[in-house]
């Protein structure tokens, strides 16, 4: 009975479910706040048969998250019971990771990545907030799953499931569209190449059924805007704020009423506010007095260009600080510091070096590196590029943590061991 326990990770992680429900009952907070709000509206407009309102349209993320919630908004289900999904989501998550890093790993290293996994406090924290990310993570892994499925031992049909389930990620996280079809280029760029066929038709049957599952969105935005490939609007804001050229701004984003009543802590500063308005108030005057919100992003995104092509060694430095709020939650403009940072720079710091060991390990033995996981690592480096690009937050790189450690379990389980004792005496 001890070992039916242990070898089937569904009863093994089982207590983990019951623990993050406990969690999301305790932490939950009693209204909606912040992006909740936003989703919940989406979900709204799908059961009144649209996604965007017209004639004033938001495309602010994608309808995978607001597709999924609808039907327990439409039988009123209680907000708190919807966001319990999140532990379900997570838990199912680990268990999918477990068995990817079994099949190109061990047991052993498997239950200790899926554990340092369940025990991740940032992947604990957004399980009480009615947010993608439990859902991206638990997408992510399947997409592990089908992908590692596919190139061993798995139904030879697996591709189709991998790219369907890539797809819904992307309609998840829209930024995952660009991450596709720049993936989609390279790939097919290579198939004109005899010697790289065998190594990149795989790939891009996902791709390309990735794409196909996303296309009846792009055709509904196309219908919306005339525009070709529009994934959201919410790019070009994201973007002013990641290429802003002033002193003591990092990058972060800001609310549009340019006060800084903004995460991390909720605070009224006069000072702040004062400098955002200085800097912002102008560019932002003339871009909201657009009354087409495509308009606006469009704005948003040639004064972004603008600032990049001024102030180029800024737009650097905007991008190492995104990058370190990706991994340490720390800079923010005009914040006050928060006690937290110690815990995010030392759990970020552990990431970050064994991804540079993982880096450097991977490209010393790149040919000896299976498929499945040459696959998914283009596909996180990417998107974790890409993320750089925009106003950065740790919960993007939070939903490719399950990648990064079937990456380095793959490593771990194929790299000679070292050893910290001493050489024995030859006396």
């Amino acid at each position: 009975m001890n070992n039916r326990f242990t070898r089937n990770p569904y009863l093994l992680f089982s207590p983990l479910l019951f623990f993050y429900c406990y969690l999301v009952k305790v932490h939950k907070w009693k209204s909606l706040y912040g992006d909740e709000i936003r989703y919940v509206d989406f979900a709204h407009n799908l059961m009144r048969g649209f996604y965007s309102p017209t004639p004033h349209i938001n495309l602010w993320n994608g309808p995978g998250y607001p597709l999924l919630i609808t039907p327990f908004i439409a039988l009123k289900v209680p907000v708190l019971y919807i966001t319990m999904l999140n532990a379900l989501f997570l838990y199912l998550a680990i268990v999918w990771l477990f068995k990817s890093i079994q099949t190109v790993a061990n047991y052993k290293i498997a239950l200790i990545l899926c554990l340092l996994f369940a025990f991740f406090p940032n992947a604990q924290a957004i399980l009480p907030i009615l947010y993608t990310e439990a859902f991206t993570m638990l997408l992510v892994s399947g997409l592990i799953y089908s992908v590692t499925r596919y190139y061993y031992g798995g139904h030879k049909y697996n591709y189709i499931l991998a790219g369907l389930i890539l797809g819904i990620i992307i309609l998840t996280k829209i930024i995952f569209g660009y991450v596709v079809i720049l993936c989609l280029l390279a790939g097919s760029a290579s198939l004109l190449f005899k010697e790289h066929r065998a190594t990149f038709r795989r790939p891009v049957k996902i791709l390309i059924i990735a794409f196909l599952t996303a296309s009846p969105y792009l055709v509904y935005t196309n219908h919306l805007t005339g525009k070709i490939l529009y994934w959201g609007n919410s790019g070009g804001m994201s973007l002013y704020w990641m290429s802003s050229p002033y002193e003591h701004e990092y990058g972060d984003w800001k609310v549009p009423t340019l006060t800084n009543h903004q995460y991390p802590i909720l605070f009224k500063s006069p000072e702040a506010t004062a400098m955002l308005q200085k800097n912002h108030s102008k560019e932002f005057k003339v871009i909201l007095a657009e009354k087409s919100e495509i308009k606006q992003d469009e704005l948003f995104k040639q004064a972004a260009v603008r600032n990049i092509k001024q102030h180029p060694g800024k737009f650097l430095v905007n991008y190492y600080y995104n990058i370190s709020r990706m991994l340490f939650n720390f800079p923010y403009s005009y914040s006050y510091q928060d006690g937290a940072i110690v815990r995010n720079i030392l759990i970020g710091s552990l990431i970050f070096w064994a991804s540079v060991l993982g880096l450097i390990t991977t490209f010393i033995n790149w040919r000896r590196v299976i498929p499945a996981v040459r696959f998914l690592l283009f596909i996180t480096g990417i998107y974790l590029l890409a993320s750089g690009a925009l106003s950065s937050y740790p919960r993007q790189f939070d939903v490719m943590v399950p990648a990064l450690l079937f990456w380095l379990g793959f490593l771990i389980a194929n790299t000679q061991s070292l050893s910290l004792k001493f050489k024995a005496d030859n006396d």
